[in-house]
């Protein structure tokens, strides 16, 4: 579940992919870094941790070069619960061998007791 005003002071840390004026992503790649179209080879960095915004200034000023910071998709980061549909930190949630539960989904499964099957009787 993703945090309420209510629940954080502060906003999370974003995470971001830089992108270049031709729409291309910052990936490394064979330990360098390079321009790529494919979005999934593209660096995932935390807008805050890494002081992107001071980063992508000092890039500016000492090469003239304007990149810019791109949020990644919710749905790339964290992991969608197959029974409430809401979105979690991938530590917050549980596979099953069939789908992804969250931890109050898995709960409830865990407590609904088993059908009877007719061998019981």
């Amino acid at each position: 579940m993703l945090p309420t005003a209510d629940q954080s002071n502060h906003a999370p840390d974003v995470r971001v992919h830089i992108v270049n004026p031709q729409g291309l992503y910052l990936a490394l790649e064979s330990e360098e870094l390079r321009f790529t179209a494919d979005r999934g080879k593209a660096l995932v960095l935390s807008y805050e941790a890494d002081r992107v915004a001071e980063q992508l200034e000092v890039i500016r000023r000492a090469e003239g070069i304007c990149l810019e910071s791109a949020p990644v998709p919710l749905e790339e980061i964290y992991e969608r619960c197959d029974r409430c549909e809401e979105l979690f930190m991938p530590f917050m949630i549980f596979f099953d061998g069939k789908r992804f539960c969250c931890v109050e989904c898995r709960r409830r499964v865990a407590r609904r007791p088993e059908p009877r099957r007719a061998s019981d009787h």
